[in-house]
């Protein structure tokens, strides 16, 4: 006890006696005191490494923090100018894919008519559609005028119904305002009545074809084809039979598929004026041969001269 006490007491002596005594030691002998000098690191670095990674992760947080939200910032903002070029981006295709569309359909028309010299066309632009009826761009003030034909580079389309200055009406093949002269192209049979108009309500995609004798031949797939007594120039593709009804009494009738949908048309033509083709106008060859002359002088004698062609429009001379 005396022992412990005495020590207790003067302990702050005893530590600086034992450090003199080994500098002392170290002095005399000529060697560094390394055992000490890493066992006193040793211990520093070992009570103050607690302190240290306190104060680093103290340091960190709040930069690591400021930096995440810099980042998110930047991030975001660069999130959002990427979303925008891409809504520009798709909006600059959308518009080229438009003008494609649109100059390939401009190409089309323009063959169409170089191929068709015998037509006098103006094209026009569809501005609205509606249960059948089409308004273009044309009208009075372009030389439009009721009952003219409208077509596209697919078939007819429809008549026109209605001028005003700058703009006009067309009545399609689905709306029953529109009546059009039309045969079978593969025998050139007519109706009774000789015309095709729309099936059932102005909503209808159909066409009919009534008043056909049962004994008169008509398929499914048949091609009907404007006839030389309709508005249009004779031979102008009309579409397709796609169901034949009836046939027990009288009469029969052919659902027709028109070939033009009206309510995906952004352009039309409309024939001005146009000259008949004569192979759809007179018929197969033999049917000219067996045909009678006209006596045309007193006593029934047959002049061998040919016929003068009309001069009249195909609206003077089929307008209803």
């Amino acid at each position: 006890m005396n022992a412990g006490r005495i020590l207790s007491e003067h302990r702050p002596l005893l530590v600086l006696v034992l450090l003199s005594a080994l500098s002392l030691f170290s002095l005399v002998t000529g060697t560094e005191g390394s055992v000490v000098h890493r066992g006193l690191s040793r211990v520093v670095h070992i009570a103050a490494y607690p302190f240290l990674k306190l104060r680093h992760v103290a340091v960190s947080i709040p930069r690591n923090a400021y930096h995440f939200v810099a980042d998110y910032n930047a991030v975001f903002q660069e999130t959002k100018s990427l979303q925008h070029d891409l809504v520009d981006m798709k909006i600059k295709e959308a518009a080229l894919r438009a003008l494609s569309l649109e100059n390939a359909r401009l190409r089309r028309i323009l063959g169409f008519v170089s191929e068709n010299p015998r037509f006098t066309l103006q094209p026009a632009t569809v501005l609205e559609s509606y249960r059948g009826m089409l308004r273009i761009d044309l009208g009075g003030r372009h030389g439009v005028s009721p009952s003219m034909g409208v077509i596209s580079c697919d078939g007819v389309v429809g008549i026109v119904t209605e001028v005003a200055d700058f703009t006009a009406t067309v009545a399609t093949l689905h709306h029953t305002d529109c009546r059009v002269g039309a045969m079978v192209l593969r025998n050139r049979l007519r109706a009774y009545d000789g015309v095709i108009h729309a099936s059932g309500g102005d909503f209808s995609h159909l066409c009919a074809l009534e008043y056909i004798d049962t004994k008169e031949e008509v398929r499914v797939g048949d091609v009907i084809v404007t006839s030389p007594e309709s508005q249009f120039p004779a031979g102008l593709l009309i579409g397709r039979v796609s169901a034949v009804r009836g046939g027990v009494g009288l009469w029969k009738s052919a659902e027709v598929e028109p070939a033009v949908d009206p309510y995906r048309l952004d352009e039309v033509m409309v024939i001005i004026r146009a000259v008949d083709a004569p192979a759809f106008v007179a018929g197969p060859p033999e049917a000219l041969q067996r045909a009678p002359m006209k006596p045309t002088v007193p006593g029934g004698a047959a002049s061998q001269a040919p016929d003068m062609p009309d001069m009249r429009s195909l609206q003077e001379r089929y307008a209803p």
